[in-house]
């Protein structure tokens, strides 16, 4: 039987005219959360602009596409009647004059925990759930993804514009998230004891409020029996996100099947990866740990897929993932169409093509 994996997307309401996320009323939260649909769920996140999707327990690509296009369009069609568009991206294109955060004393502690921080948290992740049977397999599978990270984020960036302009970064988002105080690559860990151990002193230090505040971009799940891959912008299309989830799963199933043995570089060097991946997107070089040395991008990508053949060849996922992988080099990833609807309209052609697209496979 194949491992199993959840799929968490993010993503904003915005105004048709001004492309600015706006606050959800009572009523257009009432008929989102409350539509029931098989396969997945909607909750509220920090900001009132912010809605999540959640998908259940899924063992293929077919299960979680069916329910996350399902999902999609029935958001679409909700907002459009009120008016708003629902909008897939890493970062806000303009940012609202105020900030509204959703109810509940979570939300509060942490904006009272860190105001300046989460006044301006207008970044949507992709969060992946990949199934593992105990800690020390999730400790095999977080070092074998170490070095994948920065390519996760590139192929799944999806956030070049912030608050009105271009920024140089085909993910934003992944630059931005560095203000919190535990992000980017985690270290190498060689025992489950040892994994534990630095996650409490790093609860003790006082500098988060619990370990679901280590926002490392993969981590063993707090609540779940998986492992949780965070380094990918939320994505325009459903089907960019079955897509991740699968390479994801196959670099944990691979992972499996080997001696524990990974990349053991330091997390600072494998974070120079991330910040020229979040750069560079699919496009241009990233940084190669092993090497020391610059590589192009599409040899990042042959590396990955002959590291994870066999995994994705017997979970069936293999033509599907090429599919999505030789996309971005016709077409390139959600960067790439975000920066071409800005030359052609700004702020409110992006939002109005993402548009398009989000209830699309």
């Amino acid at each position: 039987m194949n491992r199993t994996f959840g799929i968490e997307e993010e993503f904003f309401l915005v105004d048709p005219a001004t492309a600015a996320p706006v606050p959800m009323s009572d009523r257009l939260s009432s008929q989102l959360l409350g539509l029931e649909l098989p396969g997945t769920t909607v909750h509220r996140e920090l900001l009132a602009s912010q809605l999540e999707i959640v998908t259940g327990i899924c063992a293929s690509a077919d299960e979680a596409l069916e329910a996350l296009v399902r999902r999609r369009a029935a958001i679409e069609r909700i907002c459009r009647e009120h008016q708003v568009l629902p909008f897939a991206s890493g970062t806000a294109l303009q940012l609202p004059s105020a900030t509204d955060f959703t109810k509940g004393q979570r939300y509060a502690t942490i904006h009272e925990f860190v105001p300046g921080i989460a006044r301006e948290h207008f970044i949507n992740g992709l969060h992946i759930h990949v199934h593992i049977p105990d800690a020390a397999a999730g400790v095999r599978a977080l070092n074998a993804l170490r070095g994948w990270l920065p390519l996760i984020a590139g192929i799944g960036a999806n956030s070049p514009i912030w608050n009105g302009e271009l920024t140089g970064f085909a993910s934003w988002r992944t630059v931005h998230y560095r203000r919190w105080s535990a992000t980017g690559i985690p270290p190498a860990f060689a025992t489950v004891h040892e994994y534990q151990q630095r996650v409490e002193d790093m609860i003790a230090s006082g500098s988060l409020l619990d370990p679901g505040h280590i926002s490392w971009v993969a981590r063993l799940s707090v609540n779940h029996p998986t492992i949780e891959v965070r380094a990918a912008d939320t994505q325009m299309t459903a089907g960019e996100s079955v897509a991740l989830a699968l390479l994801i799963r196959a670099i944990v199933d691979t992972a499996s099947e080997t001696d524990g043995s990974a990349v053991t570089a330091a997390s600072e060097v494998l974070d120079l990866g991330l910040w020229q991946a979040a750069k560079s997107g699919v496009d241009g070089t990233y940084f190669d740990s092993e090497s020391r040395t610059t590589v192009p991008v599409k040899a990042v990508i042959q590396r990955v897929l002959d590291y994870t053949g066999r995994a994705l060849h017997r979970n069936g996922d293999e033509q599907f993932v090429a599919i999505y992988l030789d996309s971005l080099a016709t077409f390139g990833n959600g960067a790439t169409r975000q920066r071409e609807s800005w030359n052609q309209g700004g702020a409110k052609q992006v939002a109005a093509d993402a548009a398009k697209l989000f209830a699309q496979a």
